[in-house]
């Protein structure tokens, strides 16, 4: 059983239990140890969606609106294999009297990723 698959089974089993209405949603969420705050978002989401709606959620990866452009990431690579000893500061520098205009921070987060 895959990690998803089992926080799933353990919803499920919990609203299982809460739909008995046999004890209160705070002690029930004790026993779980589950918060009282995740157990009513999982609930909206139960009544909205069903029991699918206890399945966790896939997130998009955020797309960076300053993110240098992939010509650039690659003159700046390309740059930075020629002269591996220079920080982003001064590569910063060179590039700009080749006619590469980018920020010391942009060129440091090509080197990042």
């Amino acid at each position: 059983m895959s990690e998803k698959e089992f926080l799933y089974q353990m919803r499920l089993k919990i609203f299982q239990e809460a739909d008995k209405k046999e004890i209160p949603v705070t002690l029930l969420c004790k026993k779980h140890h589950v918060s009282r705050k995740w157990f009513y978002k999982w609930r909206k989401r139960r009544e909205k969606e069903g029991d699918e709606g206890l399945r966790s959620k896939l997130r998009a990866v955020p797309k960076m609106p300053n993110r240098v452009s992939e010509e650039i990431e690659e003159q700046i690579l390309n740059f930075v294999k020629e002269y591996p000893t220079y920080g982003p500061e001064r590569t910063e520098w060179e590039l700009k009297e080749a006619g590469i205009y980018v920020g010391h921070t942009g060129i440091y987060n090509v080197l990042k990723d």
